[in-house]
């Protein structure tokens, strides 16, 4: 029987990452040079990411009372 490679976890290490940085590159090159009216969503992209870190920053520093929110300590019976 010839000898036939194999791709295991010892060789795959390294190029997972190039090929997972080829694969969102040539997604986000698809979605942007093909379909020209999701342009203007894309601008939502870097907002979302401010507002979810601005979010993160608040979170971290304020802390949050469940029982304000509504939460009880026994489980909800009916």
């Amino acid at each position: 029987m010839p000898w036939m490679p194999v791709i295991s976890e010892d060789n795959a290490k390294g190029g997972t990452i190039v090929i997972g940085a080829v694969i969102a590159v040539g997604t986000t090159l698809m979605i942007v040079v093909g379909i020209p009216w999701i342009r203007s969503f894309l601008y939502c992209v870097p907002a979302a990411v401010v507002i979810a870190l601005g979010l993160r920053y608040w979170h971290n520093r304020h802390a949050v009372d469940l029982i304000q929110l509504g939460y009880k300590d026994h489980p909800n019976r009916d």
